[in-house]
């Protein structure tokens, strides 16, 4: 009896965690609304590949391409698909052997080193695959096989995907900084460190690598860009100041991975601004309050961004103007949109993904996809939807009118 007066006590201290103490405070996910669906959404293939994105809060994003899909799995499971129809191409896990001798024993073991530990999911150029871990190690496969061609070890937990152009690959860490390594080869080329605030975000964004510059955001706010031989700082732009006492105010964290399109770079801070610089010096081009600390989808005219109170916004590419928001879905926890055909997609906390008209933001369609949830970034090749489930499971959809 003693031990259970304890427990409720810890559990009204906790955040009131315990079910016996919770009590409606306004913060709790919005209630999901029944509507009348006006779009068809159609799973096309599903297929097991590995055992999914594990616990914590990793976002083991898949890649495209062609006409295949790889996926990594918290456990380095390597999978390569037919993205058309979901055939599996094959399937690797990415282990060491070592023996050796204990006293008068011979040993030998597998050591899993990726297990439990594959951190920022999966890229592609030329023919080669990039995977990066928490003990901070990068590795490069062969797209054809799966068979390890480098792998190198870094000063840093990776908690993001490695980026490259088929000549670098850049690597952010979570102590804030950036590694450039050769492609084919691994080697050391360059590294930037820009030591982060006492408290920021869990993980750190994705650089985004161009044959001409590598864009990195980091937790202060700064979002730079470097030529990619040597290192050289082309310029650097202060997305976002930090605001308030508490060092919780104070966070503006570039959490997602910078976005591109005609030649103008889209970034999202935690906290701070959602804004557009020129590729070529970072100038201003316009910018907005607003937090958010998951990746950023456009379509020909519109920026879609899931706001960290829940809200999905869609601004003008242009000028920054709001074309529409949906607050339909407050504080459930949103992942990133993606645009798929006529239609924008986040997925929740609770795995439900929620289609919504890109003209109007009004909810199109809604399907629960995985109950585990989803943490990576959803893929698109334009029509076709790609959504990697944290049970393990990656599936392809599409969506039309519904007649």
């Amino acid at each position: 009896m003693r031990h259970l007066k304890w427990s409720l006590l810890l559990c009204a201290v906790l955040l009131s965690g315990c079910s016996w103490f919770s009590k409606k405070t306004g913060q709790e996910p919005m209630d999901l609304e029944s509507f009348k669906e006006t779009a068809k959404l159609s799973e096309i293939w599903s297929r097991g590949v590995g055992n999914g994105q594990g616990i914590g809060l990793t976002q083991l994003t898949p890649v495209i391409d062609g006409d295949k899909i790889y996926t990594v799995d918290h456990e380095g499971i390597v999978t390569a698909l037919n993205r058309q129809n979901g055939k599996k191409l094959w399937s690797t896990k990415i282990t060491k052997e070592f023996s050796g001798w204990m006293g008068s024993v011979v040993y030998s073991f597998k050591e899993k080193d990726l297990n439990h530990g594959i951190t920022g999911g999966i890229s592609y150029a030329d023919g080669l695959l990039y995977i990066g871990n928490y003990a901070g190690e990068v590795v490069a496969l062969s797209a054809t096989n799966g068979k390890e061609v480098w792998r190198k070890q870094l000063k840093g937990e990776i908690s993001s995907v490695p980026q490259t152009n088929g000549q670098v690959v850049a690597v952010q860490t979570m102590n804030g900084k950036l590694f450039v390594l050769d492609a084919k080869t691994g080697a050391d080329m360059w590294f930037f460190e820009n030591p982060p605030p006492v408290l920021t975000l869990r993980g750190s964004a994705a650089p985004l690598v161009t044959d001409s510059a590598i864009f990195a955001g980091f937790a202060n706010g700064r979002l730079m860009a470097f030529n990619p031989s040597n290192g050289l700082i082309l310029w650097e732009q202060r997305m976002a100041l930090p605001k308030g006492r508490s060092e919780l105010d104070r966070m503006v964290d570039i959490h997602a991975s910078p976005l591109i399109k005609d030649g103008i770079l889209f970034v999202g801070t935690y906290q701070g601004r959602i804004a557009a610089v020129a590729r070529g010096t970072g100038s201003s081009v316009w910018g907005v309050d607003g937090s958010t600390s998951e990746n950023l989808a456009a379509s020909d005219d519109k920026l879609f961004v899931s706001q960290s109170d829940g809200k999905v916004v869609a601004y003008s590419l242009t000028s920054g103007e709001q074309l529409w928001q949906n607050e339909k879905l407050l504080r459930r926890r949103l992942s990133g949109p993606q645009v798929f055909g006529e239609y924008v997609a986040v997925v929740d906390f609770e795995g439900h993904m929620h289609v919504l008209n890109q003209s109007n933001g009004e909810l199109a369609a809604r399907d629960r996809v995985d109950r585990k949830g989803v943490r990576a970034p959803m893929l698109t090749d334009g029509s076709i939807l790609y959504v990697y489930g944290n049970g393990g499971s990656l599936m392809a959809f599409t969506a039309k009118v519904k007649k």
